[in-house]
């Protein structure tokens, strides 16, 4: 009984997760949801509690499709669709690694806190390097301005994980600490 329950909350968990990456990666729907993407803080959080391969492979599959319909049916600019988008997917796995180093997203210490911003820290910096290196390098982007353009926007696009996962790390904490969402509570009976 108790594992139907944890593939239960499992399935849950994933289609919680899979609704926010369609919403908020839906370049459509950004006028109605002002909500950054959340396919990054997905693949962390799927590499701390999910860690099974096939959850981060749905995940970015998915992320792809709405970036392909994004593209196919509204007429969205496919500028950023190069040979480095190929590169993308492995990119998203460094994000997915990363949070199998954390064993929770419950901050019961300042030691755990540290860890967990450290490690999203690695994670992050690790895929963005590897996204906009490889675009810089499959496009005619030039290298002169790579400096320029990181320091503006590494941590514009590196702080919508950041906040995403700090209001993930408050969710879970006082979840834990007061169990207000009973079904996802990771308390041990």
């Amino acid at each position: 009984m108790t594992n139907r329950i944890n593939n239960l909350k499992t399935v849950w968990a994933v289609i919680i997760m899979l609704a926010l990456i369609i919403l908020t990666r839906g370049h459509g729907l950004d006028t109605i949801i002002h909500l950054p993407d959340f396919t990054l803080p997905a693949l962390f959080i799927a590499g701390v509690y999910l860690r099974h391969w096939m959850v981060p492979t749905l995940f970015i599959v998915t992320a792809i499709a709405v970036d392909n319909y994004a593209i196919v049916y509204q007429g969205i600019s496919a500028n950023c669709i190069t040979p480095a988008y190929s590169v993308l997917p492995i990119a998203y796995l460094f994000m997915y690694l990363g949070g199998r180093f954390v064993d929770s997203l419950n901050i019961n210490s300042f030691q755990q806190l540290l860890r967990v911003a450290i490690v999203l820290i690695i994670a992050a910096s690790a895929e963005w390097l590897l996204a906009t290196l490889s675009y810089y390098a499959f496009t005619s982007a030039s290298w002169a301005g790579f400096g320029a353009y990181a320091l503006k926007w590494a941590p514009v696009e590196m702080g919508y994980v950041f906040y995403w996962m700090t209001a993930v790390s408050i969710l879970f904490t006082l979840n834990h600490r007061y169990s207000f969402i009973p079904y996802f509570s990771t308390q041990k009976n």
